[in-house]
């Protein structure tokens, strides 16, 4: 059986609900995508730092970027 490497989830406006994804669209500026790069960047060396401690990092939280009204992308590890 294949090893699960990604999976994608995301909420609605109205529930706080975890619902599974089979597709992701991120529209961003170039200024935003090179913002959020470094923000995949930091947790990846996050999760490989902190092992099986690491849970999830918050865009929001993480980058100086970070502007009102963008949405708060979490990056978790895979589980189950």
């Amino acid at each position: 059986m294949a090893v699960e490497r990604m999976k994608a989830f995301g909420f609605t406006s109205t529930s706080d609900d975890a619902v599974a994804l089979e597709s992701v669209a991120l529209a961003m500026t170039p200024d935003a995508m090179r913002a959020f790069a470094r923000f995949v960047a930091h947790a990846a060396s996050e999760m490989e730092r902190l092992g099986n401690d690491y849970d999830h990092l918050h865009f929001q939280d993480c980058s100086d970027a970070f502007q009102d009204g963008w949405p708060d992308v979490q990056l978790t590890k895979v589980y189950g």
